[in-house]
């Protein structure tokens, strides 16, 4: 791995950062961790952009998991779940080329928070 890397993104499970040398983006969400090229985190985004949440969400509203969003692999025997809220972060985190457009960001909700 690269030592000279910039961060891209940041949200509160996940961070992009960019690897100045071997130009490629590493991906770090919750338990899961990707290596990408641009053209490989464009496909990417454009997937997840493309997912239809309610038809998954109605598809699934029997299984046992909460999780019901399906990211299919090139491994025939592993498939990523996640369900809607992450979903959107993920879509955050990868949408570094645009303003904020109004949203919070993790960074806005960096702090203590007061029950009362």
């Amino acid at each position: 791995m690269c030592c000279n890397f910039t961060k891209v993104k940041e949200t509160k499970n996940g961070i992009l950062i960019y690897m100045n040398h071997c130009k490629k983006f590493q991906l770090s969400f919750n338990n899961l961790h990707f290596s990408l090229d641009k053209i490989e985190l464009e496909t990417f985004k454009d997937f997840l952009r493309k997912v239809d949440i309610n038809y998954w969400e109605n598809e699934y509203e029997n299984s046992i998991y909460r999780k019901k969003i399906p990211i299919p692999t090139l491994q025939k025997n592993f498939i990523i779940l996640i369900d809607r809220y992450e979903l959107f972060e993920l879509l955050s985190l990868l949408d570094f080329d645009s303003e904020n457009k109004g949203f919070l960001t993790f960074k806005d909700l960096d702090g203590k928070i007061s029950l009362n």
